[in-house]
């Protein structure tokens, strides 16, 4: 069987990528090409300027033709825009007429009949639906129902979790990647791929969540039980760590960005007081000295807004749900000094890099927290490859056995 080739566009604040990858018969991708440019006319995940915002995609794009010295026809569309909302709802299915006194066995077309009442979500019309993702089942008073084929019962029940974003958001990458132009195939959440490329099936059980840390959003999904219990989006990410510095210590946000990598760290440190950094002269600001605790604490207060937004959503909407595997860190934001310290402190868990398994061809063996939500969604696009043709096979199945399609 061919080996499909994913081209994935991630349009964020700071910077524009594109990864050209493949997922091989034993489940390894394949990285075979990456393009980057600078993000311009992109603030906090939204188009400001639509002009110079393609301009950054053709260069991105450009690049990563270059590299696989291909031409790329169409991409997958990462998605964030600080605006995704994860929401549950439950279908439910009446498996005998209430006037027979008897039990039915679940069949195939059940479960699917009771999925297709759950994924019937009303939104309002300024929001889009991303995913559908299928939770638990319910027969009867049996819950915590994994699979029900086989089982009897009278009503079949069914969660669903719904991630819907902003469909203007939504709407405006999908118009502007047209004008790149390049065709655009999906637009998937990047918080779902994170977790798709660095989250084990032993971790999705004991329970985790997965915080992508972006220039302008942070994205996260929680997942316990084999299952993603919430996931959302925020606007706010590593550039307004950096503004903050800037403002703080009124340098231009380029020396700001510079400290910020260099000297600076997540968690304040009172044994650095008398440790000072020294900011020579730039763009008409002069040169001086700054305290490393308070570059420290501008920092810290940010960080800690950023993973105290996560860690309230989660307990207002997923109370005691166990972090038995703690959190991983995946994006730019998870390489900052400190970042993992804090998330510890925050989340009372464990917190560690989220680097994508089974993968090769990344420019580093470090650089893997970067390129997650990449490798996730060249995971996505080959899951849904697999739904299709698996489906196709069963079409080909009836009409061979009965002549026609049954479904």
């Amino acid at each position: 069987m061919a080996i499909e080739t994913t081209a994935v566009l991630d349009i964020g604040t700071g910077t524009v990528r594109v990864m050209v990858g493949e997922l091989r018969d034993d489940g390894i991708v394949s990285v075979i090409g990456i393009g980057e440019a600078e993000s311009r006319g992109i603030r906090k995940g939204e188009i400001i300027n639509r002009d110079h915002a393609i301009g950054s995609v053709r260069a991105a794009l450009k690049a990563a033709e270059d590299n696989r010295r291909k031409r790329i026809h169409s991409i997958m569309l990462v998605t964030s825009g600080g605006q995704a909302v994860s929401k549950t709802s439950t279908g439910i299915h009446k498996l005998v007429d209430p006037e027979y006194n008897q039990l039915t066995e679940i069949v195939d077309e059940d479960v699917a009949e009771v999925i297709e009442v759950a994924r019937k979500v009303a939104l309002p019309e300024t929001r889009i639906k991303l995913h559908t993702l299928q939770q638990y089942f319910q027969v009867d008073d049996m819950v915590n129902v994994t699979s029900p084929i086989g089982m009897a019962g009278e009503e079949l029940m069914v969660d669903m979790l719904t991630i819907h974003g902003k469909r203007s958001t939504v709407d405006n990458f999908r118009k502007m990647v047209d004008d790149v132009p390049i065709e655009c195939t999906d637009a998937v959440f990047s918080g779902l791929c994170a977790g798709m490329a660095v989250v084990s099936k032993e971790q999705k059980n004991a329970g985790v969540l997965v915080i992508d840390i972006g220039s302008g959003t942070t994205d996260f999904v929680l997942y316990n039980e084999g299952f993603i219990h919430a996931a959302g989006s925020f606007a706010v990410g590593g550039d307004h760590v950096t503004n903050d510095i800037a403002v703080g210590l009124q340098i231009p946000a380029n020396q700001a960005e510079e400290i910020k990598v260099k000297d600076g760290s997540a968690l304040t440190n009172l044994m650095e007081r008398d440790h000072n950094i020294p900011l020579p002269a730039s763009q008409g600001f002069s040169g001086r000295m700054v305290r490393a605790v308070t570059l420290n604490t501008i920092i810290n207060a940010r960080m800690d807004e950023i993973f105290t937004l996560v860690k309230e959503h989660i307990e207002r909407h997923c109370p005691n749900v166990p972090l038995s595997a703690g959190v991983l860190l995946t994006g730019g934001g998870a390489f900052m000094n400190g970042a993992r310290d804090l998330g510890q402190k925050v989340f009372n868990a464990p917190c560690a890099h989220g680097k994508p398994f089974d993968v090769q061809g990344l420019p580093s063996a470090k650089s893997g927290p970067l390129y997650a939500t990449h490798i996730g969604c060249i995971r996505y696009a080959a899951s849904l490859r697999k739904v299709e043709e698996e489906r196709g096979f069963r079409q080909r199945l009836l009409h061979a056995l009965w002549g026609g399609s049954h479904e």
